[in-house]
């Protein structure tokens, strides 16, 4: 076995032992019964709202990465972009340990268009760390609005610190490490915020399925740092485990309902994972390619 195979082998491995002891940890901490009961009892029209805002800011962040190839002087057509982007969301959702989508859109866009695979791996680093930065930028001010300068009592001023030096640290980064993809920035940074505004929309409509109708900010939070946890490369597909295991803890933090936080997360990852077998109905398509 060569080293790759085996060190993709070793990360699925670590993924799967940090998604189980997640798991475990939630279920000592939760009313399973609680927490089943909460998913049974789901609103299917606020559930399907929560869908819609979901793929609106996956679509919204196709747009988005195809600014970050563009700056490589890669024109891709939208609709293309878009169906790439979905089989994307495919491979890193059921083929785990795998090539990944990411792999695999700079191996496809290399293969047909000859664009240096170093400037396609930058643009898709780029467009995730695009993503954080927008992750912190919202979690900061909905941290501000909910429960969390008090629970930090006199350290509450780091969200502030936080909230103003998150984007002049990113474009200061893209500025001297990243010059290439300065054009675009602005709108690639406004998109970003769509993107996770979205998200949040996505979240409160997932609230509303659950009956939740209180301490929307601190679910919004907690919700934001999952995602931020979830996109950790120790985090299995989909972040199943850690981003249940984040919500709880949160709860625990915040008073919250910790059977209802649980499975806020667990419905954002059948939500997530719904959505990416959109892209199985494009994988003739690019295998032909």
């Amino acid at each position: 076995m060569d080293k790759a195979k085996l060190k993709k082998r070793l990360k699925l491995v670590v993924q799967l032992l940090v998604a189980a002891l997640a798991i475990y940890l939630v279920i000592g901490q939760i009313d399973l019964q609680e927490y089943k009961r909460q998913l049974l009892g789901l609103d299917p029209l606020w559930l399907g709202l929560a869908l819609l805002a979901f793929n609106a800011s996956k679509i919204l962040s196709a747009f988005r990465l195809n600014y970050f190839f563009r700056s490589l002087g890669l024109s891709l057509e939208s609709i293309y972009n878009l169906k790439l982007y979905y089989l994307g969301m495919l491979y890193n959702q059921v083929f785990p340990g795998g090539i990944g989508g990411d792999g695999y859109k700079v191996y496809l866009l290399n293969k047909l268009y000859q664009t240096p695979v170093k400037g396609l791996i930058t643009a898709t680093l780029l467009d995730r760390i695009s993503g954080v930065v927008a992750l912190g930028f919202l979690a900061f001010i909905t941290a501000l609005l909910g429960s969390t300068a008090e629970w930090l009592e006199g350290l509450g001023f780091l969200l502030w610190l936080g909230l103003i030096i998150a984007y002049p640290a990113y474009y200061l980064l893209v500025h001297f490490l990243f010059p290439t993809y300065k054009k675009y920035n602005h709108i690639t940074n406004l998109q970003a915020i769509g993107v996770q505004g979205l998200q949040l929309i996505c979240a409160y409509f997932m609230l509303q399925a659950l009956g939740i109708e209180a301490d929307y900010m601190d679910y919004f939070t907690l919700f934001l740092v999952s995602s931020v946890a979830a996109a950790l490369p120790v985090s299995a597909p989909g972040g199943i485990g850690v981003r249940e295991w984040v919500m709880v803890e949160g709860a625990v933090i915040f008073a919250l309902n910790e059977s209802a936080a649980a499975a806020f997360a667990s419905i954002f990852f059948i939500i997530t994972l719904f959505s990416s077998l959109i892209g199985t109905v494009f994988v003739r398509q690019f295998r032909s390619s």
